[in-house]
């Protein structure tokens, strides 16, 4: 019997590897992807023996660019979400150079650090958000919150701050705790950017008698370029994909709420083109100044 050589054995165990995600992302995505650009060409009615399609060409995309006036306004809206992406980065980074340092406790920081992306989702997060964050005004019909008007909001106004100031603080720790849930993936990523860097880079440089400003913006920063694409990649498709979208709501109340699910397919689409375009220009800026390691 002929001895398979030994990068056949590894190819076949990373086949091995990826076929659970292989199975997932044809049964869970790439089959509704296909509908889904079939029913955006068709007009969909639901009949007791089940949904029926009558074909329209491209009328659904012609409404949704040239007729409908909200769709291209929360497309709009959806990209100012974007100037959270830097905000990420930023502390991300900062995280994870703090857990990079040797200290007691880190392994139990680090986990914290996680946790969010373990038991968290978007839908989740804005739950939260809302209960732990929300100001209530007292009175009839007072939302549940933890802090509710006994709370922090309550507190702030029985310290005679003016109801603006206690609005920005409010907003101010929801964006903390935004910022902080949505930066588990990014941190650990960056943590293993920083893992990768060799020790005799900062040996040099300490040997040169570089400071810390010097050794961050010329050492660290270049070469973790490569995980600041990754990680800038993953938050643009995190916050186009969180359900708090309003393009997302509008996509999902047009499909199950107006039962118009060729046109709601056919928003996914362009909404997809658009995250398309998007990660295409990032990358295209990015590559520019990625650092890339010498063969």
């Amino acid at each position: 019997m002929k001895k398979i050589p030994y990068y056949r054995k590894k190819m076949i165990y990373g086949f091995l590897f990826i076929t659970p995600w292989l199975i997932g992302f044809i049964l869970f995505f790439l089959t509704p992807f296909l509908q889904s650009c079939s029913y955006a060409f068709q007009t969909l009615t639901s009949t007791p023996e089940g949904m029926v399609g009558e074909w329209v060409g491209l009328e659904n995309f012609r409404y949704a660019l040239f007729r409908d006036t909200d769709f291209l306004v929360e497309c709009a809206n959806s990209l100012k979400d974007l100037i959270t992406v830097p905000l990420i980065l930023v502390y991300s980074i900062c995280f994870a150079l703090l857990l990079k340092k040797e200290y007691p406790g880190r392994t139990l920081m680090r986990a914290i650090a996680f946790l969010p992306v373990i038991i968290g989702s978007g839908v989740l997060m804005d739950i939260l958000k809302q209960d732990v964050f929300a100001t209530t005004a007292g009175g009839a019909g007072e939302s549940m919150a933890i802090f509710s008007s006994t709370g922090l909001s309550g507190l702030f106004t029985a310290m005679g701050l003016p109801e603006n100031i206690v609005n920005l603080i409010n907003e101010l720790i929801s964006k903390i705790f935004d910022l902080t849930w949505r930066s588990g993936v990014q941190i650990l990523l960056f943590l293993a950017g920083l893992h990768n860097i060799p020790d005799y880079v900062y040996e040099a440089a300490e040997i040169e008698g570089a400071n810390a400003l010097q050794v961050f913006f010329k050492i660290t920063l270049p070469m973790l370029t490569p995980m600041i694409l990754l990680n800038i990649v993953y938050s643009v498709i995190d916050i186009f994909s969180d359900f708090g979208n309003t393009i997302i709501q509008m996509i999902y109340n047009t499909a199950f709420a107006s039962v118009r699910f060729g046109y709601s397919s056919a928003l996914s689409i362009l909404y997809f083109i658009m995250v398309g375009v998007v990660l295409i220009l990032v990358y295209l800026m990015m590559s520019k100044v990625i650092v890339r390691p010498e063969n």
